[in-house]
């Protein structure tokens, strides 16, 4: 049977953040726990023990431009140790506009090296989804996922021609332009994700885990009753063509 997955979830945000590790690794269920900087990695790796089901990937989030410097050397000293990169991006949101130039900078760094060495990346894209997909066919990278997508309809189909994926949300469900997105994103370049905490992860509050609900609402709202088939059948075609090109 299918397991489930949750594509993008910041699990150190959580304060119950080992018992929802235990949770992920005793109910089988496929994780990749995003970080905003390499330290949060760093601390990761050594935190969580090695998992089947949990997977930790190596991140800068653009949005912490404002406070914390790129550290390059932690970066390079961890990424010959995981296959994903995440979250990473760029945001040209009103509070972090002003440091577009530092942001871009950082992350075509991040894609030249994880181009180079054939990382699946986990994309942060929020009013800056040209330059993002720019920046990615720029520096070569293969494998990238754009998480939370909020963009422009019309660039959806450039981004799928790059061959490109999407990890969507329940909260995506819950406005007229999320549920566009979802229904314009072929089924065969569909994840799914929590974004937990920040994202909706049930009908009770923000802070409730239910993956299996999320699921069920994907499969009524989209009228498809094999999604959970779908899903983990992408991300294993996904890691197919990536471990294709390892070296």
């Amino acid at each position: 049977m299918p397991r489930l997955i949750d594509f993008h979830i910041h699990i150190d945000n959580y304060k119950n953040y080992n018992e929802m590790y235990s949770y992920f690794t005793q109910n089988k269920i496929y994780a990749l726990f995003v970080t905003n900087l390499p330290e949060i990695y760093d601390k990761c790796k050594k935190e969580f023990p090695e998992s089947k089901y949990v997977r930790i990937a190596l991140g800068y989030n653009p949005q912490m431009v404002k406070t914390h410097r790129f550290n390059k050397t932690l970066f390079e000293r961890w990424l010959p140790h995981t296959k994903y990169i995440g979250e990473v991006g760029l945001d040209y949101s009103k509070e972090y506009f002003d440091y577009k130039t530092e942001q871009q900078r950082v992350f075509r760094y991040i894609c030249k090296r994880a181009g180079e060495h054939n990382k699946i990346l986990s994309v942060h894209s929020r009013m800056a989804e040209k330059d993002v997909l720019n920046i990615l066919k720029e520096s070569n990278v293969r494998f990238a996922v754009f998480h939370w997508y909020s963009g422009p309809l019309s660039l959806l189909d450039e981004i799928i021609r790059s061959g490109y994926y999407f990890s969507v949300n329940y909260s995506m469900l819950t406005t007229e332009k999320g549920l566009k997105i979802i229904q314009q994103i072929p089924l065969e370049r569909l994840l799914i994700e929590t974004d937990g905490p920040f994202g909706k992860c049930s009908k009770k509050s923000m802070a409730s885990y239910d993956l299996r609900f999320i699921y069920d609402e994907f499969a009524k709202l989209l009228g498809i009753k094999d999604i959970k088939d779908i899903v983990f059948n992408n991300l294993k075609t996904l890691l197919n063509n990536q471990k294709s090109y390892e070296r």
